[in-house]
């Protein structure tokens, strides 16, 4: 018996893994993948999957450490990366508590320590209503003290030699060592996509800001579109394409920059505090469309 929950109605069919609060893979009534298709072998790898949760932090954490209401707080390394990536909920179990046909909804406890100071209760739901994939997260501040949270939505999309990608943003951030990032400058030519463009033939591991929310994705070889829209809690993204493998690439909406928690004192660059009990959510929806139906 799979470990995955199916939902499915007369448009789509995802899977959902509670290891890691995951989509596996989507696909549409005909077969065709809208996310990227699970490419893991017997073993379940959340790396492998089509979407995992960013909670109760997204991205990297430089050296470890953050510092906040005159404490520092030290983070244990929780994956291959030197660096604490992604927060906890990608890396653990859930708990099924409501599960319908085309709905599911999952829960998860962190409590304080075991590699960060947050103690927190997440719930994520995933709903289909026609061609339309809903994602919602909060988070409840379960600790003793105030701390910064964050979240976000790590999916991966199939990547074709004519895929485009129509994601508005202001400006981005640059890149250094350690997949940091670096400065906030203006956006170059290749990744401006306030116009549906094909993602540049290179490494791309970057933050853009002044998002509106909508992104647009195409995929001419498979006559198939995909319109995003993400909750104002995520006004940035992070664009993740690597130049060892082009069959995907990731956009990411985020409530806060990458290493927003090394800048926590002089800027928290979308992180929000919450006090014991506070809670914060977030919302992020994909709607398949027929391309052709579009474009002739």
């Amino acid at each position: 018996m799979s470990p995955w929950i199916l939902i499915e109605n007369d448009r789509l069919s995802v899977r959902i893994s509670p290891q890691g609060g995951a989509v596996v893979d989507g696909h549409t009534a005909e077969g065709v993948p809208f996310l990227r298709p699970y490419k893991g072998e017997a073993e379940f790898d959340v790396a492998d999957c089509a979407c995992f949760p960013l909670v109760p932090i997204g991205n990297r954490v430089e050296g470890n450490a953050f510092s906040c209401g005159g404490r520092t707080f030290r983070l244990a390394p929780n994956a291959p990366d030197p660096l604490f990536i992604h927060g906890d909920g990608w890396l653990d179990a859930w708990k099924v508590t409501e599960r319908r046909a085309d709905h599911v909804e999952l829960c998860f406890d962190k409590p304080e320590g075991f590699g960060s100071p947050h103690a927190y209760h997440a719930r994520q739901s995933f709903s289909l209503s026609c061609a339309r994939l809903a994602l919602q997260i909060s988070v409840t501040n379960t600790g003793e003290i105030a701390l910064p949270f964050g979240l976000g939505f790590h999916p991966f999309f199939p990547r074709t030699p004519l895929t485009t990608l129509f994601a508005p943003a202001s400006d981005w951030w640059t890149e250094r060592a350690g997949h940091l990032p670096a400065e906030r400058v203006a956006l170059a030519d290749d990744v401006d996509f306030s116009t549906p463009r094909r993602l540049p033939d290179r490494w791309l591991n970057n933050c853009f800001e002044g998002w509106s929310g909508q992104a647009r994705i195409a995929w001419p070889e498979q006559r198939l579109g995909l319109e995003i829209e993400a909750s104002p809690a995520l006004r940035r993204y992070m664009l993740y394409a690597p130049d060892s493998d082009r069959s995907f690439f990731c956009l990411e909406p985020m409530s806060h920059a990458p290493n927003a928690l090394k800048h926590l004192e002089t800027d928290p660059m979308g992180l929000v505090m919450l006090a014991p009990g506070g809670i914060f959510s977030a919302e992020f929806a994909m709607t398949v469309f027929d391309w052709s139906n579009n474009h002739g």
